[in-house]
């Protein structure tokens, strides 16, 4: 008994945490609690298994990638542009959709010397007939394929975004129009070809699907919406084999967000506006949010669009690809572990990044 008794209290004494020490609030999950502690372990390492796994994984590359077709809209600039090039030093077949003869004939007089099969085709998402043109074209081009390994759904604008009092209907249509039912209207027209496969669909949302930023409604709006889209047609389309996967870049200096781009859109807009809105607004606030969109444009945004292009490769190319690939550093530390904050901390969040950078407020709030 003795023995026992002193083994008892060395144990005590040697114990890496006092519970006694301890707030009573916190005895329930001090260090001695062998359950909780074993909980959270499992738990830490099960997500580590999962991340390591899907990193090995994710670099087993699929065979026969040269009978493998890829079909990509909005080829004339960027991502777009950039991600034919990198299939084509693969060789793997590739059929470009471009919005303009322009961007049509550059881009094949700059693949030419690359070994993989190019064919451009002129696609504008916004029209139906147009879309089914090509899906037409494309099922007789893919027969000795056997159809569509991927449709890759690039094409996309900005539009003109800034406060919702200086919009209208027609902003958010327009944006919609390309970004949201473009991306509709092309998988619909496509995906019996990538089911014949069991291929991929893939498109490029962005980070402002997991979180509204104040000043870009009519990006954000098609963003949330088409992103909706991916996660319902994914389960749709999994009985067939077919997966679904979703880009969500951050901030990236394209053609169509430069600096000048955005300055020319919101001068249009400024000059659209209502003379109540502007009074409401007065023009200091227009000017200095204009000039602080073009520096955060060029501060913020990435030129590495290998980034972007690299996802992309990696959904086509991958045995096991991820579902959603988040592209930059501000897509990854900031607004992703943003969007899984409270709202009204989140709000609070903005509110001091905006204090501290000293964010323009309308003139009829300071009176």
């Amino acid at each position: 008994r003795d023995a026992v008794q002193a083994g008892t209290a060395l144990a005590n004494r040697t114990s890496w945490v006092s519970v006694s020490s301890l707030p009573a609030s916190w005895r329930a999950h001090s260090i001695t609690d062998v359950t909780f502690i074993c909980g959270v372990g499992t738990i830490l390492l099960l997500l580590c298994v999962y991340f390591i796994g899907q990193e090995i994984l994710g670099r087993l590359e699929i065979e026969n990638l040269e009978l493998r077709p890829v079909f990509i809209t909005g080829c004339d600039s960027g991502f777009g542009r950039a991600f034919v090039f990198k299939l084509l030093e693969r060789g793997i077949p590739t059929f470009a959709g471009c919005l303009t003869e322009k961007g049509a004939e550059s881009l094949l007089k700059s693949s030419t010397t690359l070994p993989g099969k190019l064919e451009v085709l002129l696609v504008d998402v916004t029209s139906d007939a147009s879309v089914k043109k090509a899906a037409t074209y494309l099922e007789k081009a893919t027969e000795i394929y056997g159809g569509l390994h991927a449709v890759v759904n690039n094409a996309g604008t900005v539009g003109s975004s800034f406060i919702d009092d200086f919009l209208s209907t027609r902003e958010y249509t327009d944006v919609a129009e390309v970004n949201t039912y473009g991306v509709i209207r092309v998988t619909q027209a496509l995906k019996h070809l990538v089911k014949k496969t069991k291929g991929r669909i893939v498109t490029v949302s962005s980070i402002c699907d997991r979180v509204g930023i104040m000043g870009f409604g009519p990006n954000t709006v098609s963003k949330y919406a088409v992103s909706g889209y991916c996660e319902v047609i994914r389960q749709e389309l999994s009985f067939f084999d077919v997966s679904v996967h979703v880009i969500e870049p951050g901030f990236f200096k394209t053609p169509i967000s430069n600096a000048q781009t955005i300055k020319a859109n919101l001068d249009a807009m400024w000059q659209r506006a209502p003379l109540s809105i502007k009074e409401e607004y007065g023009e200091k606030f227009f000017r200095d949010n204009r000039e602080r969109a073009g520096y955060l444009v060029d501060k913020i945004g990435s030129a590495d669009i290998h980034l972007v292009v690299d996802a992309y490769f990696h959904t086509i190319t991958s045995r096991f690809p991820r579902l959603r690939y988040q592209i930059g550093r501000d897509a990854k530390y900031f607004f992703l572990p943003l969007s899984l904050v409270p709202c009204g901390l989140r709000d609070a969040i903005f509110r001091v990044f905006d204090k501290i950078s000293g964010a323009p407020v309308p003139a009829s709030a300071l009176r």
